[in-house]
């Protein structure tokens, strides 16, 4: 009480212009308090969704689990470390279910917490509220205390369960009516059902200004402080909501006086009889139930002040509390000092009417200030169909099943706002962009589902009873993006395939008579008139003889789904999951010989199954990409003059997919760098060549001759992976690559430190999937670099060059000998969009092999010193990665200039000029090679100094040979992509020269067949343990050292790969060569090592060991 009487003569004695700093130092939490705070609620959630519900309870899962209360509202006290937590269980189906079951789930999740407690490794401890005059038989909550490593106080917890009845709740979302309707049905007392709807109190809340949270605090604070000296006072969230409504009405600014704010609710507290105060941002007087419901709590003795997420929770009570105590203690409160303002005049209250208006109930969106996020308030089109309202004169062949006002509205809802709003997205911020505005709403997949399985309830039960033949409907599949749980919000499509007992063979499908879907049609319109639905059914004129068109509509929830119902043949028959079609399937369909995807329908279960077991964060980047093609096809056809079409949405989908899966798959990653990789895949529509052998291969003859025909057409082919006939990538991609083009510097694509988006490594066509006479093409397009490439990096390097000649040592008695450039790019051997260099730097100061191994750091260190004073004076910008070395060998960093349209990675290495001036063709001196054996601890230590023998050895070859090289590279870069155990795999040097070994004992022309070398590289990779490769060409095998010493190294265990330049480096030894021979055993048995015929390209003849 001593506590209370201090904060009550602070607060009173604070002078108004005081309160906000008043408010700072006493009722804001810290950032400590938030921390454990979050830690403590972070590990009960993780408790009650991972450890709670196991053995006769694993059915139970947790759907959500809200962070309610004033810390998930945001308006948290200091010192108050308590927590709500609301569980939804998958259980609890309806109202009814939570009260008949919460007190059983309260006690399994008791239960749980003390097994947890007696656990010897627990994480946390727990105590447990227990008052035993006043239990509940039937609780509402579980209270408990907890602590653990990580906090250094108890928290305390109120845990209750809950029936999930709103799903998934994004930022716009608005509850459809029947949520309210059959609460206002079920409703025992007020609010008994309020934490179903805490979200909504929580959104409500939260999204308000700071400096409004902050007041709400302080009334909160002054309510504390009421409350310590009377009982039976209304709910504090009865005062959270009156001070909302106190600022709506009278202030709606995010900069106001605090005082102000505070004697206004001073001034409704004391008006309290007058007080009716409501919201309709949840829900409204549109619909007849909930309006006579609203009316009635309308009418109940003041005050009244229902709760914005749940009309049945009047926290205002009327009568049922004491706020006459509270009103006078506001009028007491209204001659405080903190009223007063400096010049001793007192602060008046904002005019707030005491009543609610109906405009008024509409609040106070936060929305209006959110424009300049760039989030535009979406309403999407079908994104499938796009069907137009049918003309007037079509009119009378249109059905409408349902209220015809509220299909009125549904058909006039507004068009999307176009992609601006996607593009000035930050990139960070995609995730939620598609959570909040492309996403279906729950309630509408609901409504869609309940549908759905009406029809399919008619189809089977009222459809064809009178057909002569006796017509069965055998299963009914749910397809499009519907079914491949890719719909957008707002408008999408549907498939139903009913697969019908007529049909015995695909051409049968030619024989379906229109009248099969009057009698469909006409079931279904006296289902929906007999037994209205949630969902409006629409007929429309019909325009293709293979389908039944419909639309499932909803106006209160603006979305619709546009429903195609097509007769199938069950080709597929009884499939189990994960398992192939039987080859003589796809053999039926080719020797059909009808068109290109006309029976794809009757793979719809493959597609389906193919799009919908993909990570939701994946289906998430499917509908950014979906609503991205919206909005370019709007514009399209809003403007188009011929025939042409775009590709289908679903083209997009697989290509994401592809995208995706050439990734990594990789369930976590940057929406915005998937965003960006699709559409470069997009822009590259020419070169794409993709398909699946998920369900279909290269194996039966019948089968490999149609992917054959498919992979000597032009592109792009993208195949449906469940109908090897089907192309999808047919179409107009030419506005699709305009649109790709032009968007790439947009603020979506916009890192939060202000660098760009990099999209992820991925190439229009796999190597794995590329014919092997058409390897060389492949090489051409997508691995040789280009002329501005090359010039790229050459610009780069003399840039870096000259400035370790010229600025690096310039105060030093140490010298750059010469710089000499390796790698890839030295060797001639660099593949295409590899922007990197390695520099070896051959300094003065370095006399033997030991001074390069003590003295490179700092070394290292000058030239990063003198980089940065460069990039001071702006001459150049250079980003630095860290080395994790304590004596690093090597400088890496990126490159930025003026000079260069892109930036370049450089590796430098200081070395030893053990070489000296070496002309062309001659050999080193061999004592250079005893040194180097007589200083050396790990083998290829020393190796930099050996660079110009390295670049000689590889940039003499023929180019074709330098083009397997760059076709193996490829393949060792795709298969440090793939899942790998322990270890790391051999180094891409040892594979260029396996490469060149195989070639020179295997062929060693200038002209050979390249599918036979790449075969002849893997062979040798599959046969890693029999390798012994090194060569003669620089090291004198005659002196008696060197030799000594190369009969130790050849003895080693295999395999054995010499560098030619370097005997100390053993570029076999210590590496998982077992990993990448599984690797080159899959390529080898793939359609890039096999022949037209289906035979397997022979390897060339060659040694395996020397």
């Amino acid at each position: 009480m001593e506590m209370g009487i201090v904060d009550t003569m602070s607060l009173w004695d604070t002078r108004s212009r005081e309160l906000d700093r008043y408010i700072e130092n006493h009722l804001l939490p810290d950032t400590t308090f938030r921390t454990e705070l979050r830690s403590a609620v972070d590990t009960i959630s993780s408790f009650l969704k991972n450890n709670c519900f196991r053995g006769t309870w694993k059915s139970v899962q947790v759907t959500k689990a809200v962070k309610g209360g004033s810390s998930g509202k945001g308006t948290a006290l200091r010192g108050r470390s308590d927590a709500d937590l609301v569980v939804f269980l998958s259980d609890l189906k309806s109202y009814r279910d939570q009260i008949d079951r919460r007190g059983e789930f309260i006690e399994e999740i008791k239960k749980r917490l003390k097994e947890c407690e007696r656990d010897q490794h627990r994480m946390f401890q727990v105590k447990f509220e227990v008052n035993e005059v006043n239990k509940w038989t039937n609780p509402r909550v579980l209270s408990f205390r907890m602590t653990s490593k990580k906090i250094s106080q108890w928290v305390e917890f109120d845990v209750l369960p809950a029936f999930d009845v709103l799903g998934q709740v994004t930022k716009d979302f608005r509850p459809n009516p029947q949520v309210y309707i059959q609460l206002i049905n079920e409703c025992w007392d007020g609010g008994e059902f309020s934490t179903c709807f805490t979200e909504l109190q929580k959104r409500f809340l939260k999204q308000r200004c700071t400096k409004l949270k902050s007041l709400i605090r302080l009334v909160k604070h002054w309510y504390k402080m009421c409350k310590e000296q009377m009982d039976k006072l209304p709910p504090q969230y009865a005062l959270e909501l009156l001070t909302v409504y106190a600022w709506e009405h009278g202030s709606k600014k995010t900069d106001f006086n605090t005082a102000q704010g505070f004697r206004t609710v001073l001034y409704l507290i004391e008006h309290y009889r007058e007080l009716m105060v409501y919201w309709t941002v949840n829900y409204d007087f549109q619909d007849v139930i909930i309006g006579n419901y609203l009316q009635s709590q309308l009418k109940k003795p003041r005050p009244v002040i229902l709760d914005p997420a749940d009309p049945t929770g009047d926290v205002g009570g009327g009568s049922r509390w004491r706020w006459d105590k509270l009103a006078q203690e506001a009028h007491l409160w209204s001659s405080a000092p903190c009223f007063q303002n400096w010049d001793g005049t007192w602060v008046q209250p904002w005019h707030v009417p005491v009543e609610q208006t109906l405009k008024g109930s509409k609040g106070f969106s936060p929305s209006e200030e959110a424009f300049s996020t760039g989030y535009p308030a979406l309403l999407e089109r079908c994104d499938c169909y796009r069907q137009r309202d049918p003309p007037a004169q079509e009119e009378s062949n249109c059905t409408i099943l349902g209220t015809i006002s509220s299909w009125s509205q549904l058909r006039t809802l507004p068009a999307v706002s176009g992609a601006m709003g996607l593009y000035q997205t930050p990139g960070r911020a995609l995730d939620k962009f598609v959570q909040d505005y492309l996403m279906p709403q729950k309630g509408f997949l609901d409504q869609v589902s309940q549908a759905v399985n009406t029809i399919c309830k008619v189809l089977r039960e009222k459809c064809f009873q009178n057909s002569a033949s006796r017509i069965r409907v055998m299963k009914v599949i749910k397809g499009g993006s519907y079914g491949r749980g890719t719909a957008l919000r707002g408008g999408s499509d549907a498939d139903l395939i009913v697969f019908l007992s007529c049909f015995k063979a695909y051409a049968d499908q030619g024989a379906w008579q229109p009248d099969g879907f009057a009698e469909i049609r006409a079931q279904l319109e006296a289902c929906w008139q007999k037994h209205p639905q949630a969902l409006i059914l629409q007929f429309c004129a019909q325009g293709d003889p293979r389908a039944l068109r419909f639309r499932l509509g909803s106006a209160t929830l603006h979305s619709w789904m546009e429903v195609s119902l097509r007769p199938a043949f069950d080709a597929l028959g009884p499939l189990n999951p994960g398992s192939k079609p039987r080859p003589q399937v796809y053999v039926d369909l080719l020797s059909n010989g009808s068109p290109a995807g006309v029976y794809s329908e009757c793979f719809t279960e493959l597609q389906r199954d193919f799009v919908n077991s993909r990570p939701s964060k994946l289906k998430n980047l499917i509908l950014l990409m979906k609503h991205w093609h919206q909005q370019v096809t709007s514009q399209y056809e809003a403007g188009q003059q011929d025939d042409k079409h775009l590709p289908s949405v679903y083209a997009l989908e697989l290509l994401t997919i592809y995208a995706w899966e050439q990734a990594g798959r990789k369930d976590k990653f940057h929406m915005a760098e998937g965003f960006l990789t699709v559409l470069g895949l997009i822009r590259a529509y020419q070169q794409l060549c993709i398909y699946w052998t998920v369900n279909y291969d290269f194996e039966d003859k019948a089968i490999r001759s149609c992917l054959q025909k498919h992979l000597g057409k032009p592109r792009p082919l993208i195949l449906d992976p469940a109908d090897p006939t089907w192309n999808v990538g047919q179409g107009s991609w030419e506005r699709l690559v305009q649109e790709a083009e032009t968007c790439g510097c947009q603020p979506c694509f916009v890192n939060g430190d202000g660098s760009p988006v990099q999209p992820w490594d991925v190439m229009p066509a796999l190597l794995q999937q590329t014919p092997s006479w058409d390897l060389d093409n492949f090489i051409s397009k997508f691995l040789q670099p280009n002329r501005e490439f090359l010039g790229q990096v050459s610009r780069a390097v003399d840039i870096i060059c000259s400035f370790l000649k010229e600025n690096c040592f310039r105060n030093s008695s140490t010298k750059v000998l010469k710089v000499v450039k390796g790698g890839s790019s030295g060797k001639g051997t660099a593949l295409r969009g590899r922007s990197d260099a390695d520099l070896v730097v051959f300094l003065s100061c370095f006399r033997g092999f030991t001074d390069q191994g003590a003295n490179r750091a700092e070394i290292i260190a000058e030239i990063r010193a003198q980089l940065e004073a460069c990039r001071r004076e702006k001459q150049f910008d250079v980003k630095f990665e860290i080395s994790k070395w304590e004596n690093p060998r090597v400088l890496s960093f990126t490159l930025t200039s003026k000079t260069l349209d892109h930036s370049v990675d450089f590796d430098v290495l200081p070395a030893f000029n053990a070489l000296g001036q070496l002309s062309s063709g001659t050999k080193p001196d061999t004592q250079v090679y005893i040194d180097l054996i007589d200083s050396y601890n790990n083998g290829g230590e020393f190796s930099s100094c050996f660079t110009e023998l390295q670049r000689d050895f590889v940039i003499s070859r023929p180019t074709k040979l330098k083009s397997l090289i760059r076709l193996v590279k490829h393949w060792y870069k795709q298969c440090m992509r793939a899942p790998k155990g322990r270890g790391a795999l051999p180094p891409q040097y040892a594979l260029e020269l396996l490469t060149i070994y195989a070639w020179e004992q295997g062929n060693g022309t200038s002209q050979f067949n390249m599918a036979e070398g790449f075969r002849t590289v893997l062979e040798l990779v599959q046969n890693y343990k029999n390798l012994c490769i090194y060569w003669k060409v620089n090291y004198d095998p005659d002196n008696e050292i060197i030799k000594n010493f190369l009969t130790q190294q050849l003895r080693k265990p295999r395999p054995i790969i010499l560098d030619p330049a370097d005997p100390t480096g053993n570029l076999g030894h210590g590496t998982r060569w077992d990993l990448l021979a599984k690797e080159a055993a899959s390529y080898a048995n793939s359609v890039c090592c096999a022949n037209k015929s289906g035979d397997f390209v022979q390897p060339w003849a060659l040694k395996v060991s020397s």
